[in-house]
């Protein structure tokens, strides 16, 4: 027998792998016995495929796969078949390559595994991304909105039908100031806070408008008011004046002429 070309010929690689026909098996294990350098080749395939099977294996939990190494190992082979004899031995070690398919099955499986958790990883990390572009879009939605009503608020202001009425401060708030602007044509009526401090507590400022028929409430002016925001407030037709008090909290429903604040005529 050419030892050499036997060993290359790529049969023990099968025998490891338990491809070979039963007559084929019992026959490499009869020349492994023979032949020293035969059983050292079916050695060496064992342990280079053990460490294939290892090293192409993703992380698995080692406490898992010493489970599962253990109980390929301690399978009982299979009862020998009629064409096997008595009379031909078997190498003492050659069932222990019987666990070799099943580390490789032991390796797909944690690889088949490990991708179905990277595919979760990545689901998770897509759901992620999906939710903070939600949260985007639902900004820039509403700053969309902020900025259409802006621009509404600036068309009415500069509209050439407006009318700017300077509500300047009386004797009892000097510095005090605000603008009203009145639009007869649209129908509409802005408030502007330009020098309105945070009125003292218990007290909230009132907005009137002023006609022929005496002053009209408006509705109370919200506490914290902000000089850049403009308002829209209750329109009323044929406004004479319009004017704000400081009152109680809450308001009522005609004016403490007493605390008045700021006072503006509308042009006639």
């Amino acid at each position: 027998m050419d030892i050499k070309q036997y060993i290359t010929s790529g049969i023990l690689e099968l025998y490891v792998l338990e491809r070979l026909e039963p007559a084929e098996m019992r026959e490499v294990e009869a020349n492994a016995l023979q032949h020293p350098e035969i059983r050292s080749e079916i050695d060496q395939i064992e342990q280079v495929l053990e460490a294939f099977a290892i090293a192409a294996a993703p992380e698995v939990s080692p406490e898992i796969l010493d489970r599962l190494l253990k109980e390929a190992k301690g399978k009982k082979a299979p009862a020998s078949t009629p064409e096997r004899t008595a009379d031909v031995p078997t190498p003492a070690t050659s069932s222990s390559f019987a666990w070799i398919p099943w580390l490789l099955a032991i390796a797909a499986l944690a690889a088949l595994l490990y991708a179905y958790t990277q595919l979760g990883n990545r689901t998770e990390e897509l759901q992620d991304v999906q939710g903070r572009l939600e949260i985007l879009q639902k900004d820039c939605d509403e700053n969309q909105e902020v900025i259409r009503a802006a621009q509404q608020r600036l068309n009415e202001v500069t509209n050439p039908a407006t009318q700017g009425i300077i509500l300047a401060g009386t004797d009892n708030a000097p510095d005090k100031q605000a603008i009203v602007f009145y639009n007869q044509a649209t129908n509409k009526t802005l408030f502007k806070a330009v020098n309105l401090p945070p009125p003292p507590a218990g007290k909230q400022y009132q907005l009137w408008a002023i006609d022929a028929d005496g002053p009209k409430d408006l509705g109370v002016l919200a506490l914290d008011l902000e000089g850049n925001v403009v308002l829209e407030v209750n329109y009323l037709p044929a406004v004479a004046a319009f004017a704000i008090t400081l009152e109680d909290e809450g308001g009522k429903p005609a004016p403490d002429l007493s605390t008045l604040q700021v006072y503006g005529d509308v042009a006639g």
